[in-house]
């Protein structure tokens, strides 16, 4: 059933199209002050090894919800340092709080990863002389041996291939201490990613690009920019009946054709909502069908429908430069719990150019 567009509605089409392209413009990632290139690959160095506190079960321990807190007084560590607090991270992700003094001047904090990874991490502190260093781990042995990776207060370093197995980072000072800091770490994502395109401050979610155009988020893939994308197919459908009739509305997306990703965010609409999706800006070629049909019974059977969008233009459609151009982007939200496209926020969506449902509400995750 195609009916003309009121000026009503064609102000609300507008009005979108010009939150659309102020919305969009990506936000720039926070990092630490100051970075240093990618580190590769990662070797053990032939000094500063020390022996690894017992940790019964550490590889078992899936059920550890956040951080597991041991210590041990009695630990033999060569070169001498001595160490009171070590910590069994339950994920390879930290965003932890900390603080070095004389009695407890040294921390190690444990954590393993199953497939080869990248890694990117940081210090933050108002000391200095803070270093956070990476170190191989065997269990069988006991020991712990330093390898090239390292980072000062205030600095972030990627690695780009962290091969499987155990690790620790040991945070200590090359001066005084006293003073607190905070480590972050994320080795969630696959090795060798061409770049990132997203890490948020606190480094709890990055979204990296590979070679072939696969894009992963905390080791999620959300899709690619060079190939199909059949997992990100979204549909909408709507019936209203009643005795006599019904009116029945239905979106549909595929063939989606990758533009742009932004970083992780909290997304909440009338129809759908989650605590961490990402939002896929589609480029033309992806195509979109709008159908909308209504059927009234009585002495005189009345059936009518359409394939004519928002827009005016008639669908199964590829979006096209015009769509980009002059009526914002065209986003497609998708939920990295649940791994599913959820929601198409775009001026072709009947109901956020109609008015029927309010804008969504968009937070970014740090």
């Amino acid at each position: 059933m195609r009916k003309r567009q009121s000026s009503k509605a064609l102000s609300v089409i507008m009005i979108l199209a010009l939150f659309f392209s102020v919305f969009t413009v990506p936000v720039s990632a926070e990092s630490a002050p100051e970075s240093a290139e990618a580190i590769q690959p990662l070797t053990p160095e032939t000094v500063n090894r020390f022996s690894v506190p017992a940790f019964p079960d550490l590889l078992d321990m899936t059920a550890v919800d956040a951080l597991i807190e041991q210590k041990d007084d009695n630990i033999t560590l060569e070169p001498s340092f001595s160490t009171k607090s070590s910590y069994n991270v339950a994920d390879a992700l930290m965003n932890f709080n900390d603080t070095l003094t004389a009695e407890d001047p040294d921390d190690l904090w444990f954590f393993k990863v199953p497939s080869d990874r990248s890694m990117i991490m940081n210090l933050v502190s108002s000391n200095s002389a803070y270093v956070a260093r990476l170190y191989l781990v065997d269990w069988n042995t006991g020991e712990a041996a330093a390898t090239n990776v390292s980072v000062s207060a205030g600095h972030q370093v990627s690695l780009k291939e962290l091969p499987a197995g155990d690790y620790a980072i040991r945070v200590y000072s090359d001066g005084t201490v006293g003073d607190s800091y905070t480590i972050r770490m994320n080795a969630l994502n696959k090795a060798n990613y061409s770049s990132i395109l997203h890490a948020s401050a606190s480094l709890l979610n990055v979204v990296a690009e590979y070679p072939d155009g696969a894009v992963y988020s905390n080791g999620v893939y959300v899709g690619t920019g060079k190939g199909e994308n059949p997992h990100l197919d979204w549909k909408r459908e709507f019936t209203n009946s009643w005795g006599s009739g019904y009116t029945h509305r239905s979106h549909d997306i595929s063939s989606v054709k990758i533009k742009s990703i932004s970083a992780p965010v909290n997304y909440s609409s009338s129809s759908a909502s989650s605590n961490k999706a990402i939002l896929i800006y589609v480029d033309k070629g992806t195509l979109f069908t709008y159908f909308v049909s209504a059927y009234q019974s009585g002495p005189n059977h009345e059936y009518d429908n359409s394939f004519v969008d928002t827009l005016g233009k008639t669908t199964p459609r590829r979006i096209d430069e015009d769509d980009l151009e002059n009526w914002g982007d065209h986003i497609l939200v998708y939920d990295l719990n649940e791994n599913k496209a959820i929601d198409f926020f775009s001026v072709l969506n009947f109901y956020y150019a109609s008015g029927v449902e309010a804008i969504p509400t968009i937070t970014y995750l740090n």
